[in-house]
């Protein structure tokens, strides 16, 4: 059963999660513009390049692990009608006689979530956080799970959660616990949960969370 702060937190529009971030940053000269919105606001176009980032960063781990590759499952969860998106555009100028780069095509990054109720507490799921390879190292999605604790905060969520490869994806295991997150009591292995990264668990994944101030 879904508590109340869950319920309103699914009736917010995307104008109201937008007014809980800062949608204008520059980073390394970088012009980043960032918004929010929900799956059905999404043009085909940009749907298309949601998941052709997803693709190019994913493929390889989700062949290999339990999950295996199934596109059409993936893309129903990734643009399902709960879901929820904060968008990142790179806004460089465009050099003087070029043309103009289309909108979706600035599309560098994103976060997936959805606001749901986990083991008694009120969680903004992070279901997908993907950077492009060429906007990588600017710290465009420590400003998006950024984006995610504001939205959290003012909605009176308790947790972020996410699930992450824990060997495979090495780089975004030691990215989330930088971040301070830690082994959430749902994972497999919390029992293990000094060594949540040990290749001897059965399980390819583990289940993170980090409570919001």
């Amino acid at each position: 059963m879904r508590s109340s702060a869950t319920n309103r937190a699914n009736k917010a529009t995307s104008t109201q999660l937008d007014d809980c971030i800062l949608t204008s940053r520059e980073l390394d000269g970088a012009r980043l513009h960032f918004a929010v919105k929900t799956s059905s606001e999404l043009s085909d176009v940009e749907r298309e390049r949601i998941w052709n980032i997803f693709e190019s960063n994913m493929h390889l781990f989700y062949t290999t692990s339990s999950f295996g590759w199934d596109p059409r499952s993936k893309k129903e969860e990734m643009f399902h009608s709960h879901a929820r998106l904060v968008l990142c555009e790179r806004c460089d100028d465009t050099p003087s006689g070029s043309e103009s780069i289309p909108s979706e095509s600035r599309i560098v990054a994103y976060t997936i979530f959805r606001f749901e109720r986990e083991a008694k507490q009120d969680v903004v799921y992070c279901y997908e956080l993907q950077v492009t390879e060429e906007s990588r190292g600017l710290g465009v999605g420590k400003l998006l799970m950024g984006s995610l604790f504001d939205i959290g905060s003012r909605w009176r969520m308790n947790n972020v959660t996410l699930t992450v490869f824990k060997v495979a994806n090495s780089a975004a295991s030691a990215f989330y616990k930088s971040l301070g997150f830690n082994l959430d009591p749902s994972s497999p292995g919390y029992a293990e949960e000094d060594d949540w990264q040990d290749e001897e668990l059965d399980c390819d994944y583990v289940i993170l969370s980090k409570s919001i101030p």
